[in-house]
């Protein structure tokens, strides 16, 4: 009988540690079979801040998704974030053997190792090595030249770079945790994975992520990420302008913003509306209206939306009238945050989903377990990788073809 192939994906964030369970069928189908989700501890903006905290997260996650599923979890890919992230462009290029000779999957490899080969910056190291384009023999826009016949094959990738000892201690976690690390993720393409359509890669999009701590931006055009961002803003940052506006706790501050949160609505009903808050200090209940809250939210919101906007067009890609906006994360299910986006950034602007897989429940369809579920589709990808040999190391076919290489179980030094 052949063994089961499990797939774990972990969401180490600011808000929630979530652990999701896949088994990959013979038909390549991934089936959902349990999630394990609670309040995180230890994490702040994508961060390691308390080591047996963090750990203690992890394994509780980790004990409810075995509950669910009924097995037991030894491995799992982390997706991983935080604003020491860098985004960096990196060329290469590689001389065949011979005049017209075909260009080989061992070509590709080098030239991407060429790419790689920069110094980098001091305490970083490669995560990721995404390729943008490749160059044969000056023909531009080549998205895979294996096949093809050139004496001089020029690569251009966007290298994603990690600070070292921020993955080392996530890695320690994890570890501690009584699992083994299968390959850490950037979020971002997790989330694209699973949020994306093939036709919005291929056109241009501009993802925002909000999360609890961070806003993540990746830039991604004709099938290519052309940039990525981790801003340490979130909608936490909305949580503690009420907190300090109302004077209440941030318990009571994140329940106000849940239930009672929204933006961009005119109703004359509001001056009507109590809104029942308590404050810190006081035993009496106070009330306030929508329209308080709303004049605390939005300014925050705004603020936030614009930030990130302002960092995506640093990218010329995004520059580009098609270039559409894909909203996900926690933080943009806030009502009327999409159209405040429209408005501002003067583009379509769409709240995604994780798209839709064998036994995604209506839960894990919340674009908040958008990169939990990115992780099951970049682990069967990783999977497929070392069914298929040496022979195709670091490329892992499909949608990831054109943008995602180089997948190191710890990383790449």
């Amino acid at each position: 009988m052949n063994e089961r192939k499990i797939i774990v994906g972990l969401d180490l964030g600011s808000h929630r540690v979530s652990a999701l369970v896949a088994e990959v069928e013979e038909s390549g189908a991934r089936r959902v079979l349990g999630l394990g989700t609670v309040p995180s501890e230890g994490i702040r903006k994508g961060v390691v801040v308390g080591f047996e905290p963090a750990v203690d997260s992890v394994r509780r996650a980790i004990e409810e998704a075995e509950r669910a599923c009924g097995l037991e979890i030894r491995s799992v890919y982390p997706c991983v974030t935080g604003d020491h992230f860098r985004a960096i462009r990196s060329e290469g290029v590689h001389a065949t053997e011979g005049p017209g000779r075909e260009i080989h999957e061992e070509d590709l490899e080098q030239v991407i190792r060429v790419a790689r080969s920069l110094q980098l910056p001091s305490g970083y190291r490669i995560l990721h090595t995404l390729p943008t384009d490749f160059i044969l023999d000056s023909r531009k826009g080549i998205k895979d030249p294996v096949g093809m016949t050139g004496t001089r094959l020029q690569a251009e990738v966007l290298l994603l770079l990690g600070e070292s000892s921020v993955l080392d201690n996530t890695e320690k976690v994890v570890e501690r945790a009584g699992l083994s690390v299968e390959g850490m993720v950037f979020s971002p393409l997790a989330t694209a994975l699973a949020a994306l359509q093939d036709a919005e890669r291929e056109e241009g999009v501009i993802m925002m992520d909000i999360g609890a701590g961070t806003t993540e931006i990746l830039v991604i055009r004709e099938g290519a990420a052309r940039h990525a961002e981790v801003l340490p803003l979130g909608s936490a940052n909305i949580t503690r302008d009420l907190s300090i506006g109302l004077n209440t706790s941030l318990e009571d501050a994140e329940r106000l913003k849940l239930d009672h949160g929204m933006i961009h609505r005119d109703d004359a009903t509001d001056e009507e509306m109590r809104v029942p808050i308590r404050q810190v200090g006081r035993e009496e209940e106070r009330f306030v209206t929508p329209k308080t809250l709303r004049s605390i939210i939005e300014p925050r919101v705004q603020e936030l939306l614009e930030i990130a906007w302002e960092r995506a067009l640093s990218c010329s890609a995004a520059r580009r009238p098609t270039s559409n906006v894909v909203l996900c994360g926690g933080g943009s299910l806030l009502p009327g945050l999409s159209d405040l986006a429209s408005q501002l950034f003067e583009r379509s602007v769409r709240l995604a989903s994780p798209l839709q897989q064998q036994g995604l429940t209506a839960e894990l369809q919340n674009p908040r377990y958008t990169p939990t579920v990115g992780l099951l589709q970049y682990g069967y990808r990783h999977l497929t990788q070392q069914r298929d040999g040496a022979g195709d190391k670091g490329r892992l076919g499909g949608n990831l073809k054109r943008w995602l290489r180089s997948v190191g179980r710890k990383g790449q030094k």
